[in-house]
């Protein structure tokens, strides 16, 4: 029986604080990408139209597409039925030029922000590219500040400040914060999330990955909610929301989940055991290097016109077929359902190549979500789909 995306909800509300939320009578759900186009899956199409690896993904409020691909250092704009418009900015130290593009996003005046890392510079472009301005980076020692995300009359960024050990001369983090909200002007006025609230940091792997770009899986209801996630994901939510001038966390419970999110290995256990090998990871930080083989995934998360909100997981077991689901939260925090996460073609969910890459890159304001993946011919694509969720 197919039901809306306001599903009834199951559990009273819950007082916001520092809390843990145990799930619900959760009910078993599918939930099925219906893809309306794909951009870059047409070989014989003009060169804008092809990908090599779209890495971030944005819409303005005419539902035009910008596209961020990873080995360029400009932002391809697409109409929202994904015809090819016009292409902003260029590799280069001028203005309107980016050197290691990092993070991007699109606010609420249609102004398109990016961050370049090795320029140590916001860019803000206007009128499709016409109007340039920058902003230098606050904190001298800031890396990858991505993702971008609005709130009301402000930004959250993901990004963690380092400063030189000067004994060691090596760079070692500095603040414990992992979230960093800046006014519109892109001053830095507050910092929250922290680190030990998020990650393990006894366990050496998760310490390493949790200063990366890519460590939190997040979304925002673009006013005072923050929705994360870990990428490699034991199984938590954490929900943070602006109350009185401050920031209360909430650790929700989400559908059960692998024993272990990871398992870690040296580079002897790996050639000794194939199965170690698929889904590897190897972080290299500061105090050594690190690998793990990861069992359990956040690719994805999404805050729904109806407030409730969606993470898209991938399960890679040892030895197993990978297995994309989801997980459906109320606006109260409390686990509504769970269940397979597929297309609506029979080709596309027996493709395990397709399967196995999906990321979810970006939802917009009404509920289209835009995914990468791979195509049939093993070459990475940006589809772009509705969501339907049905009871089983």
């Amino acid at each position: 029986m197919n039901t809306n995306l306001a599903l009834r909800r199951i559990c009273a509300t819950l007082a916001i604080g520092a809390c843990m939320l145990a799930p619900a009578q959760a009910q078993e759900l599918t939930f099925t990408l219906v893809e309306q186009f794909v951009i870059g899956d047409d070989e014989e199409a003009s060169a804008e139209y092809l990908l090599s690896f779209p890495k971030m993904v944005r819409t303005d409020s005419k539902g035009n597409i910008y596209v961020q691909d990873r080995r360029r250092m400009d932002i391809r704009v697409f109409d929202a039925t994904g015809q090819y418009v016009t292409t902003i900015g260029k590799r280069g130290e001028g203005p309107g030029e980016m050197r290691d593009l990092i993070g991007m996003h699109m606010d609420d005046q249609d102004r398109l922000i990016v961050a370049d890392r090795i320029s140590a510079r916001f860019t803000i472009f206007t009128e499709m590219g016409n109007g340039i301005e920058t902003s230098s980076f606050v904190d001298e020692r800031t890396i990858s500040p991505h993702p971008i995300l609005s709130l009301e009359g402000a930004y959250v960024l993901k990004y963690v400040r380092l400063i030189d050990d000067p004994e060691e001369d090596l760079p070692y983090i500095n603040d414990d914060n992992t979230l960093h909200l800046h006014d519109s002007k892109l001053n830095r006025i507050e910092s929250f999330a922290r680190l030990d609230e998020l990650f393990d940091l006894n366990r050496p792997f998760l310490k390493a990955d949790s200063d990366s770009p890519d460590a939190l899986i997040m979304a925002t209801n673009g006013i005072d909610t923050i929705i994360l996630a870990p990428h490699i994901y034991s199984g938590y939510v954490y929900r943070y929301t602006r109350s009185n001038g401050s920031w209360d966390m909430e650790k929700l419970k989400g559908s059960p989940a692998p024993r272990r999110a990871y398992i870690p290995y040296s580079e002897r256990d790996r050639e000794a055991n194939p199965d170690l090998r698929g889904a590897g990871m190897t972080i290299s930080g500061p105090t050594g290097i690190y690998r793990a083989r990861v069992l359990n995934w956040s690719v994805g998360m999404a805050i729904l016109s109806t407030s409730e909100f969606v993470n898209f997981t991938k399960q890679t077991p040892l030895g197993g077929k990978v297995g994309n689901k989801a997980e459906l939260f109320d606006q109260d925090g409390s686990l509504q359902g769970y269940g397979p996460l597929r297309f609506d073609s029979l080709e596309l969910n027996s493709n395990r190549r397709v399967m196995g890459s999906i990321s979810i890159l970006w939802t917009d304001g009404n509920d289209r979500v835009y995914l990468r993946r791979r195509n049939e011919q093993g070459y990475y694509v940006l589809s772009v789909a509705e969501l339907e969720i049905s009871s089983k």
